[in-house]
């Protein structure tokens, strides 16, 4: 909840100072981040999770092989950014300045060796630190961005130099973590790094080609018809995606969970865990979709009203895929990350062609109904893993049960004496 309040207020400050434009260059530099990242890291920060959790090798040499490879692989990433930079200047990137890419440049060092060291932290089933330090990384760029603009000072360069303050924030905390449990060094263990890419390369492909079901279609918009129309559409894309996080959450903590139990305990828990997800999610979804244009008028500005339609038409596909993200962590987690690599191989061939025959013609809306119908499609496919994998039926999967009620009653029960305790102690 925290990350979500602080990442909308992110969103909201560079939207009202910069404008449409000024989001979507942020927007644009904010994906190439993560797309190299996801790229370049070849599954090894992904297999980290899964090697932690087994307690496979000495912390210390997964450590330092898991840091070293993600420095090379930082460093191919620029220069890969660098290159398409300079030959694409004057079209794809006409409205990034060199400015804009030099903060680039300095972020992505700092992002990947972020994530690596929050995959190891969540191997060890410390989910809190994991999810604490994405917290201090978005908490101190917006603190930045907040006093930036109080000077009369945010532009697109400025925020993503806050991002860049916060990125060196939170990796060094993370590695102050994991100081605690190996000593700091660079070095690679060839036999290590083999293992992880062995394992890792099984959801390497799944993981990126999921990317660019996701952000595919936002790449297209800003070649398509441009960085504005980009700005726009990350509105609609980052207010759909609020509801997610729960989902992510869940999905995050679930993979080292299934890792560590018992195949028959995997497959009785992961429908329960599944359908309640959808449950939940569901509830996101109607509140959204009854809230959004109030939502968008009070935080964005009527200049951002045109994000409402996309909007809409991306929360059938958000509610679909949310119980899909506990099922790929299960999948990941009694060792058969294929699944997702087949499934996602499908759908980006969909996204591809969806994007490129509605976003000339219907522009943001058009991006948005096709990630809806992509993430439709991969959700009724991972249903069918699942079945297939669980014996769990259908009904089970997507449909909360009776049973499930005393869930949210014991919750409830627990959340009130919670506060009662605490209002008794504070009186």
């Amino acid at each position: 909840m925290a990350q979500v309040a602080v990442l909308v207020a992110v969103n909201i400050l560079i939207t009202r100072i910069t404008g449409a434009s000024g989001k979507g260059v942020f927007a644009l530099m904010s994906l190439l981040v993560t797309l190299t990242g996801s790229m370049l890291s070849l599954g090894i920060n992904w297999a980290a999770i899964y090697f932690t959790g087994r307690d496979a090798f000495p912390r210390r040499d997964l450590v330092s092989t898991v840091i070293t490879c993600t420095l090379v692989s930082s460093l191919i990433s620029m220069l890969a950014i660098s290159i398409a930079f300079e030959l694409m200047r004057h079209t794809y990137f006409k409205s990034i300045s060199d400015a804009q890419l030099l903060v680039t440049l300095a972020l992505l060092p700092m992002v990947q060796l972020t994530t690596s060291v929050q995959m190891i932290i969540l191997g060890t089933n410390r989910p809190m630190h994991f999810a604490a330090l994405s917290l201090v990384q978005w908490a101190v760029t917006l603190s930045i961005q907040v006093a930036i603009a109080l000077a009369g000072r945010l532009t697109p360069t400025t925020a993503l130099v806050a991002w860049a303050f916060g990125a060196a924030a939170s990796l060094t905390w993370g590695l102050a973590l994991l100081s605690r449990d190996a000593p700091l060094r660079l070095g690679i263990r060839r036999d290590i790094a083999r293992r992880l890419l062995g394992f890792g390369i099984k959801g390497y492909v799944a993981n990126l080609l999921m990317f660019f079901n996701y952000r595919l279609d936002s790449l297209i918009v800003n070649g398509l018809v441009g960085v504005a129309s980009l700005g726009i559409y990350s509105i609609a894309v980052s207010l759909a995606e609020v509801i997610w996080y729960a989902a992510g959450a869940i999905g995050t903590v679930m993979f080292p969970h299934v890792s560590g139990l018992e195949r028959r305990e995997a497959d009785r828990v992961t429908p329960i865990v599944c359908r309640n997800v959808y449950f939940v999610t569901l509830l996101g979804v109607v509140a959204m979709f009854a809230l959004s244009r109030w939502v968008i008028l009070i935080a964005f500005g009527q200049a951002m009203l045109p994000a409402l339609v996309p909007l809409w038409l991306l929360l059938p596909g958000i509610l679909a895929l949310s119980g899909a993200k506990v099922i790929a962590s299960y999948l990941s987690g009694i060792g058969h990350p294929e699944y997702a690599t087949a499934i996602a191989g499908g759908t980006v061939i969909v996204t591809i062609i969806l994007d490129l025959l509605l976003i000339p013609r219907f522009g943001i809306g058009g991006a948005a109904t096709a990630s809806s119908i992509v993430y439709t499609a991969a959700a009724v496919a991972s249903v069918y893993a699942l079945r297939r994998e669980s014996g769990a039926s259908v009904l089970q999967t997507i449909l909360i049960q009776p049973q499930d009620i005393g869930y949210y009653r014991r919750a409830a029960t627990a959340t009130v004496r919670w506060l009662g305790a605490a209002s008794a102690a504070k009186s």
